[in-house]
């Protein structure tokens, strides 16, 4: 039987970090180091800066299995549409990390940049994430096998960044997608 995996987003303290599952709930990239969906709004836009940029806290997100695998989950991979339509002056980097980071930032204002300064456990710099498709994905190290249940994987890391060019309101939405073998 397949395993039951969903989608987490981690906040909060890296000694206990809270995990939410975001597969069937949007979760909003903000000025906070928290999850909000899409239905409740954000309390913690991103301001649009008067020079240079602002960021989204990070989003990190990970893979976990609620049920074991029939035998192995692997060839982890993520990936986007190739389409930036977060509008305008607004763009979003990424990438993989072998530990979670608490994110951190003005709240209300602007996130810390997402780099290997800030973000020890980032495999390297950051890429536009609109360059992974379902024909180029970012390979995410990591598997799970059969009896283990639990978070598998490395994390997928990402920060929206907003210029001055960017336009007030809410950006438009985006479908990041993770896929995996299953044997």
């Amino acid at each position: 039987m397949a395993a039951t995996v969903v989608i987490n987003r981690w906040t909060g303290s890296s000694g206990g970090p809270t995990k939410t599952a975001i597969q069937s709930a949007n979760t909003v990239a903000n000025a906070s180091d928290a999850h909000q969906s899409t239905a409740s709004g954000s309390s913690n836009p991103i301001r649009i800066p008067s020079s240079s940029t602002n960021y989204s806290f990070w989003v990190s997100t990970r893979l976990s299995a609620s049920t074991t695998p029939t035998g192995t989950i692997n060839n982890i991979r993520w990936y986007t549409d190739g389409a930036n339509n977060l509008g305008t002056g607004v763009t979003c980097k990424g990438n993989t990390a072998t530990a979670y980071v608490q994110a951190t930032g003005t709240t209300g204002t602007t996130g810390n940049i997402l780099n290997t300064s800030n973000h020890a456990n980032l495999a390297g710099a950051t890429a536009d994430v609109f360059g992974h498709t379902s024909g180029s994905p970012k390979t995410v190290t990591g598997s799970i096998t059969n009896p283990s249940t639990g978070d598998f994987g490395d994390f997928f890391v990402y920060q929206v960044e907003v210029g001055t060019t960017a336009g007030a309101g809410t950006t438009g939405s985006e479908t990041f997608t993770w896929l995996y073998d299953e044997t």
